[in-house]
């Protein structure tokens, strides 16, 4: 007889502004049962704040505490709202009353597992935060008192993918183990380099002779928005470092905020690609490409967003095309080519000149945004597998076609049924 399953309840708390991550909690919680839960014989009960809206047409927060009691897991998502504020309570916000609900049970028992995720803010809005962000970004400074593992996320599916790890680590008792593989930040020497080269020049360096007092007012307030900027960015380095990352955030979008300075907006893009912030580096990469009115720079972000070993794949598929009804000892030079273009980088130099020919800046960074996502990463592959079929189909479509026109008999092992199909409706419709 099948053991019964082991229930747990999991609890999402979150403002208002995060609706498309709540559903994405019920629906990858849905998934989890109905597969990874059959096997490990245990079911997630997901609860949040709408199932007593749903259920009494009202939301009241005893009867919501109460499930926060109950709850196994506890979940916390915040962007930049901090939440709705609470009648007659000693906190700010629903979602704060339910934190530390359930917090304080757990520094009495141990219960329940508390992850709070935090969605990724844009460095605009993080250098000069709102009330409400102002609250959220106070409240994450803090959790590093209360030892309470927390994670961010860009996207809902990358949300959706982080809770799906932490609900199996919680099954399969790993949850202590998930900070053990957070690789360190290292920005290289030679971009570090750049800031503390630019930070030990001097306001009268490039024009030795000019007396202070000639500078007129506005060149004195750009020297200081320079410096200032410098100064950020270099705190951004030693917190980056020192492993606090969200102080390096901070940093470097104080740092950037309306700055022009390559050294300073280069160190900033580094630390971004390292934390897996693509969407925040592409925006400074826009900003650098319109600087240098070089649209390589852009092209090149666009090219390390790509998946690893798509080019590769792409040149596969090439040199499979070409080695159709070759030799052995054609496919054997042909094979011998590839490896040479690759070893002297003739592909990225093409697709390089390619894009820069035929993409402006906005087109570039349009698709490095969108390429920046799990969905645009999916894209990619999906792309590549639609022109190369498309190909395939344009070569089988001639042939077969050649063929019925000349009423010359089709090899029966050359036919592909999918492919009949659509040109026998498409020759129907030329007939008509």
């Amino acid at each position: 007889m099948p053991s019964k399953f082991k229930d747990y309840k999991v609890f999402i708390a979150s403002p208002g502004d995060l609706a498309p991550e709540r559903k994405i909690f019920r629906d990858r919680v849905a998934a989890l049962n109905g597969g990874y839960g059959e096997g490990a014989r245990v079911k997630f009960h997901p609860y949040g704040w709408e199932d007593e809206l749903a259920t009494t047409g009202v939301r009241i927060q005893s009867v919501i505490n109460e499930e926060v009691d109950q709850a196994d897991l506890f979940v916390l998502v915040l962007h930049r709202r901090w939440g709705q504020k609470v009648a007659d309570s000693s906190y700010s916000s629903y979602t704060e009353e339910e934190f530390y609900r359930a917090y304080n049970r757990w520094q009495e028992t141990r219960k329940p597992a508390i992850i709070i995720f935090f969605k990724n803010i844009d460095a605009a809005s993080l250098a000069d935060p709102g009330a409400q962000l102002k609250k959220v970004l106070k409240f994450k400074d803090q959790l590093g008192g209360l030892n309470a593992l927390y994670r961010s996320f860009s996207t809902e599916t990358d949300f959706g993918d982080q809770l799906d790890k932490h609900l199996r680590a919680f099954v399969e008792g790993r949850w202590d183990n998930l900070n053990s593989n957070i690789a360190p930040i290292n920005i290289p020497e030679k971009t570090r380099s750049l800031v503390a080269k630019k930070a030990k020049k001097k306001v009268g360096d490039s024009q030795p002779g000019l007396a202070a007092k000639t500078i007129a007012a506005p060149d004195i307030s750009l020297v200081k928005a320079e410096q200032e900027s410098l100064a950020f960015a270099r705190a951004g380095i030693a917190a980056a470092a020192a492993g606090r990352l969200d102080d390096a955030r901070l940093f470097f979008a104080k740092a950037t905020e309306g700055s022009t300075q390559l050294a300073v907006l280069s160190v900033a893009v580094e630390f971004y690609r390292q934390v897996e912030d693509n969407i925040n580096a592409n925006l400074l990469i826009s900003r650098i490409s319109a600087i240098t009115d070089d649209r390589k720079i852009a092209v090149m972000q666009l090219l390390r967003l790509f998946p690893p070993g798509f080019l590769k794949s792409m040149q596969d598929a090439v040199l499979q095309q070409m080695s159709a009804g070759a030799s052995a000892e054609e496919i054997g030079l042909f094979s011998n080519v590839q490896d040479e273009m690759n070893k002297r980088g003739i592909w990225d130099k093409f697709l390089v000149d390619l894009m820069v020919r035929n993409y402006s800046t906005a087109e570039i960074m349009a698709q490095a945004q969108l390429y920046s996502t799990a969905e645009g990463q999916s894209l990619v592959y999906k792309q590549q597998a639609v022109m190369m079929e498309s190909m395939q189909f344009g070569a089988y479509a001639f042939s077969r076609m050649a063929a019925d026109m000349m009423k010359v008999e089709f090899d029966e092992q050359e036919v592909i049924p999918v492919y009949d199909k659509v040109l026998e409706l498409g020759m129907t419709s030329g007939e008509a």
